[in-house]
């Protein structure tokens, strides 16, 4: 019998498994398509197990740990954050978080069933997806990260001192700290998604409503990390080169309507000259991930090396 069943069992009363979509990262768990009472939910189903099996990843109680923290973050965010969303930036709908020891259980909606499908790499899903993140940020513009990560994403140093050991010496390993401590000290801080790759949100192509979901590293940062990450997930270099800029714009253009509309707009100004200083840092410390993670990923390319040289010279002194 699968781990999770006993848990939902407590819940509800008529359960039917139709369909194992996937497995979660690692042995972690499974993400399951069933009907609980006549209605169409997914289940995402997490037991951690002691040992994670990863080529990159050493099986250190330091990582394991780290898996550990996701999912309660990710508990956490259904529980308390997703629920006061905007609908500009809607999360998929949880219907019920259920806890015993370590193992997690949390019932979804079915997206497919409400006419949304995985995001794709279009212009009109990417543009989508930008101002849902533009939304997102101002709407927790200041907001304290609790129950959350205190530093949003899965690659930031602190999480990831296993990888910046295998960082061969170079002036990119040399200046990882002082990266990260610009990125933290900025003073306009918001809730990032953490891990906002394409695959991490649906689409409704009819009225290009876009939900996001996978809330495991969601935390404290300043907007341009999810930027960042967002477009280096589906855009190639020479993409990058072409559009990303325009699709910056269109970030910070999102973003401005939505701190009127909830009430910062005195920070606007502030925040957009601070956020865009940051863009090439951004790219810098996930490019330092990455060297220490996997250096011969096809996300290390021309535009990332050249937002890491933008970083030195724009930041020269505070990287001495």
């Amino acid at each position: 019998m699968s781990f999770y069943l006993p848990l939902i069992s407590l819940h509800y009363k008529n359960i039917k498994i139709t369909e194992t979509i996937t497995s979660l990262w690692s042995g972690c768990g499974e993400i399951v398509r069933c009907r609980l009472d006549e209605k169409a939910c997914v289940i995402k189903a997490i037991s951690v197990p002691d040992h994670i099996n990863h080529p990159r990843i050493s099986q250190t109680e330091f990582a394991i740990n780290r898996k550990h923290c996701s999912y309660d973050v990710e508990y956490n965010w259904y529980l308390h954050y997703a629920p006061q969303l905007p609908s500009q930036s809607r999360a998929l709908s949880c219907f019920k978080a259920i806890k015993h020891d370590s193992q997690k259980v949390l019932v979804f909606a079915d997206f497919a069933a409400e006419g949304f499908t995985c995001a794709q790499e279009t212009d009109a899903h990417i543009a989508a997806i930008i101002k849902w993140l533009g939304y997102f940020h101002a709407f927790h513009f200041q907001v304290n990260p609790d129950a959350l990560w205190l530093q949003g994403n899965y690659w930031h140093l602190a999480t990831r001192p296993d990888e910046y050991e295998n960082m061969r010496e170079s002036t990119l390993k040399q200046h990882a700290d002082k990266i990260d401590k610009i990125l933290r000290n900025c003073p306009y801080q918001t809730l990032i998604h953490g891990d906002a790759k394409l695959a991490n949100f649906a689409v409704n192509n009819s009225t290009m409503d876009v939900l996001g979901y996978d809330f495991q590293y969601t935390g404290g940062g300043v907007g341009v990390v999810d930027v960042m990450y967002f477009l280096g997930s589906c855009l190639n270099e020479q993409q990058l080169e072409d559009t990303a800029d325009d699709y910056l714009a269109s970030y910070f253009r999102h973003f401005s309507g939505a701190m009127q509309q909830f009430g910062h707009s005195e920070y606007t100004a502030v925040v957009l000259n601070a956020w865009q200083t940051l863009w090439p840092v951004a790219w810098a410390d996930f490019y330092r991930f990455l060297m220490g993670w996997s250096p011969a990923h096809k996300k290390v390319n021309a535009y990332m090396r050249k937002q890491y040289q933008i970083t030195k010279i724009n930041f020269g002194s505070k990287l001495a």
